[in-house]
């Protein structure tokens, strides 16, 4: 046999991609004083960025901390809201 062994699977080129779990598909949030609190969906993220009601804060993990003017408790009963629905 000529050539070596190299197993199609992990032969570069042929490697799968990582799928994201859905660990790495939420976003870490911080209250206005940096507490952390319910982590949320990406699409939710970017939302609260695009309407200033949250700053980011670090980018890996990916986390975003809601500005004073926009409560905690606001968005928890946003959340609450999106989990009856």
């Amino acid at each position: 046999m000529t050539g070596s062994m190299i197993d199609t699977e992990t032969a570069a080129g042929n490697r799968r991609p990582c799928r994201p779990t859905k660990a790495t598909r939420s976003v870490k949030v911080q209250a206005a004083n940096g507490k952390p609190i319910n982590p949320c969906h990406p699409a939710r993220a970017r939302q609260l960025s695009r309407k200033k009601r949250a700053v980011r804060v670090c980018r890996h993990p990916f986390t975003i901390r809601i500005r004073p003017e926009c409560p905690a408790e606001a968005l928890q009963q946003l959340y609450e809201e999106d989990k009856a629905l």
